[in-house]
């Protein structure tokens, strides 16, 4: 290193006059650096500083600057690139390097290559069919930008220096082509931007793990990534259209088993925050403060990493002592490193105050969200002067994977708007004097004040002009809202609410809150989302003129003939989504699927089992129609492939196989299973796997091989169902005989028989390639009724 800088973050005083002073030391030449913090303990005895020790209580290093065109490059043939599951060759390339010396992290690769990606993963390879057609992705390569660490050089890259034809240009003539490409994909990998000197740094790729950016004609920008330690170790991207494609852990070959893959848990809880924020609508200006409580999980924690929207400028971030700490900032995956002055022990909590303001428009809600898809733009006069920040718009540091922790919110805006948030309003006051100077702009404004009654897994607010419908108390504090300009009527939907609410605690358990608000407002889609603590219902504008309103009625989750359909559903989300919450992507039917399956409890009771039965053919007829999109346990990530696809699995067909397990159980047994596992996960994250122990532990069943049919696999059944009528004097004896065309699968099938007597059902097992069924009963038969409302997706004749 050629030069350091030193930067004082703060100072303290013990009882024995000992003195600590804290630095932010950054190391630096021409391609390195490294940062520290330092701890500079001393005394000042008869005004001398004799100085006791220094401390590097954190240390970031092996920070790179990296460049391109760097030292030099080299024309090849037969370059060869391999990592598991993908091969990348140029029969003719120019190989550009690195400005490091000695060390290998990045190279550049331009000229005429090919890529073939073959994921080891049967799903995996289903998900490019459904794509591209084909079980692989394959394509003509302009370039490839490459990330990896020393030893994969060595080991995966191959090629055989050569003579440049006369038809391929001369590096000179690339240079501006690859800077070009070095300056595009150098911010999306192992770089971080620090707080000291705002440069991006890079540090190196570890233990195999392996970036390779990609321009594929005709197709547009891809990534691969190999992360050998991370949860999911292949992980395939479209860059250009912002679609996940894949993700999973190859097979190591043997028997197709997968290697054990064990997560070390987080360094750090968070308890709660204290946030202080001011929004103006008029500008979408964001300024605020948040006071994060956390404990130590770790031996000795010197690093934080928290999730923040890029497009907010982090102003400092202090320590409880007041001391200023350095972070450094990953802004392409919104992450923010905060190194802490000192070491904290496990068991110990401890705090930092992170000051940050920008501009920033809430993006569309992503999770706890039944949205429609219009299939036009919708162009309307409407007023749209409603704000929703929640999990998605990042607008305040938060946990990188969800945790529940408490929260206290003081909010500033304009006092012609009103707001709702995630727990309970404490006070609301409008800020007639300024206590400081930084008050001062804020006069005449309004202030909210929010605390969580319970634990929650994310802050969300609400901001709009709205009116005040009615309020009840029944239990659970319920109250409605509109906006301005909303023009239907319904003052009996508090009522509503309170009766789903009732029936969602008779079947789950108590809610995980004690009030619920509900606003109702115009946008661009109907539908909902449901934050914690409150709901906002969407509806389209009823206008007539020359403005164009379309939407698709043929929606896959939409039974709004049923008036109570989205309200039900936003409020399941309460139990399921906020009372507990879903793990990974995989377990996102735990929150949708099951929040699916509650509305359609309460809408049969209302309804009646005609109007069941028609819900159920709905959603049964785009599972059919979607099926191959993938399985269940894919979860969000069908969002990527096909929109309706993901929520006619994740929402439909998971509320199906719910009601699949609830006849193959029995309702006593699979409700007992149900509250129970909402009880011992409450305030939780909860895996699929959770789910399945639980209702394997009430019912002492072993349901593997049912999960693996219905949650793992895209199969549906193709069964054909024969009768035989006998009739001997007044009795008559009907054999049904079930015949799976297709590899069997486990499901209860429901039988309604109905003779001159009664109508009733039964419910058989079906599990065989054959299975043959004796019914015996007085009279003469009616009508058979196989599969009724087609509860089992699938084709049955």
């Amino acid at each position: 290193m050629t030069s350091l800088k030193l930067y004082f973050s703060g100072e303290t005083q013990d009882e024995t006059g000992l003195r600590r002073a804290f630095f932010q030391a950054f190391f630096q030449n021409q391609y390195a650096a490294i940062i520290e913090v330092w701890q500079i303990s001393y005394f000042i005895l008869n005004q001398e500083i004799q100085v006791h020790r220094r401390v590097v209580s954190s240390s970031l290093g092996d920070l790179y600057r990296l460049n391109f065109p760097g030292e030099s490059s080299l024309h090849a043939r037969n370059v060869r690139l391999e990592q598991r599951d993908i091969t990348l060759i140029f029969s003719e390339a120019e190989i550009f390097f690195d400005n490091l010396p000695e060390i290998d992290t990045a190279m550049i690769i331009v000229g005429k290559g090919r890529v073939n990606f073959h994921p080891s993963d049967e799903i995996e390879r289903h998900q490019l069919v459904r794509r591209y057609g084909k079980p692989y992705f394959e394509g003509d390569l302009e370039y490839t930008y490459l990330r990896a660490g020393a030893s994969f050089f060595g080991e995966n890259l191959s090629y055989e220096p050569a003579e440049r034809s006369s038809s391929f240009p001369p590096p000179e003539m690339l240079g501006n082509l690859v800077y070009s490409i070095f300056t595009r994909n150098y911010p999306r990998s192992f770089t971080v931007e620090n707080s000291l000197t705002g440069e991006l740094l890079s540090f190196l790729p570890q233990s195999g793990e392996t970036v390779i950016e990609m321009n594929v004609a005709g197709k547009g920008e891809f990534v691969y990534v190999y992360s050998p330690f991370a949860e999911e170790e292949i992980f395939f991207f479209d860059r250009t259209r912002g679609k996940l494609i894949n993700s999973y852990n190859p097979s190591d070959g043997v028997g197709g088993q997968r290697r054990l893959f064990v997560r070390f848990g987080e360094k750090f809880e968070i308890d709660s925050y204290q946030i202080e924020a001011s929004y103006r609508p008029e500008t979408h200006q964001l300024a605020a403060s948040a006071l994060i409580k956390m404990n130590s999980t770790a031996v000795s924690l010197d690093s934080l990493q928290l999730r923040l929207n890029p497009i907010l400028q982090i102003v400092r971030i202090l320590d409880e002592k007041g001391r200023e700490l350095f972070y450094s900032q990953d802004k392409f995956r919104r992450l923010v490193y905060i190194y802490l002055a000192e070491k904290v022990n496990r068991g110990e909590s401890f705090q930092i105050q992170v000051f940050y303001r920008g501009r920033i428009t809430p993006p569309p809600p992503t999770s706890d969200v039944l949205a429609q898809r219009p299939e036009v733009n919708i162009l309307s006069s409407y007023d749209q002067d409603t704000f929703l920040f929640s999990q998605a718009a990042d607008w305040y540091p938060a946990p990188v994977r969800e945790k529940y922790f408490t929260f206290r919110l003081r909010l500033v805006i304009p006092e012609s708007y009103q707001c709702l948030a995630s727990g309970q309003l404490i006070e609301k006051y409008s800020l007639k004097e300024a206590e400081s100077i930084s008050e001062l702009e804020s006069l005449g404004n309004s202030v909210f004040v929010y605390e969580s009654q319970v634990p929650v897994k994310y802050i969300s607010f609400f901001i709009g002009k709205l009116v005040r419908g009615k309020k009840i108390q029944d239990g659970i504090t319920l109250e409605h809202y509109t906006t301005q300009n909303w023009r239907h009527i319904g003052e009996d939907l508090p009522f509503k609410a309170r009766d789903i609410i009732r029936k969602y605690e008779e079947y789950f358990g108590a809610p995980p809150f004690k009030s619920l608000s509900i606003v109702q407002r115009y946008w661009t889609t109907s539908g909902g989302h449901s934050p914690p603590g409150f709901i906002v219902l969407d509806a389209l504008p009823l206008i007539r003129g020359p403005d164009i309103l379309a939407f698709n009625p043929q929606s896959p989750v939409d039974l709004s003939f049923w008036p109570e359909y989205y309200l039900a559903h936003e409020i399941a989300h309460q139990w399921w989504g906020h009372g507990l919450t879903w793990n990974s992507y995989r377990d996102n039917w735990l929150t949708e699927g099951l929040a699916q399956f509650s509305t359609l409890l309460f809408l049969k009771e209302k309804y009646g089992q005609k109007d069941y039965e028609k819900m159920l053919k709905k959603l049964s007829s785009w599972v059919r129609k979607k099926s191959n999109v993938g399985p269940i346990i894919l979860g969000i990530r069908l969002s990527h492939i096909d929109f309706e696809g993901y929520q006619s699995i994740v929402y439909n067909k998971a509320a199906l196989v719910l009601l699949m397990l609830k006849d193959l159980l029995g309702e006593e047994v699979f409700f007992k299973g149900l509250k129970e596992f909402y009880r011992a996960n409450l305030f939780q994250v909860v895996r699929t796997a959770d789910f399945r122990m639980a209702m394997e532990k009430v019912s002492g069943r072993d349901l593997k091989e049912f999960f693996q049919d219905w949650f793992y696999s895209e199969r549906l059944p193709e069964v054909r169902v024969e009768k035989r009528i006998s009739k001997i004097s007044n009795r008559v004896n009907l054999k049904l005989t079930v015949k799976q065309l297709k590899r069997p699968m486990i499901f209860p099938l429901e039988i309604i028989l109905e003779t001159e007597a009664e109508k009733k059902p039964y419910v058989f097992l079906i599990k065989e390639g054959e299975q043959t069924f004796t019914l015996d009963f007085p009279g003469n038969l009616k009508k058979l009724i196989v599969n009724p409302g087609d509860k089992v997706p699938g084709k049955f004749g």
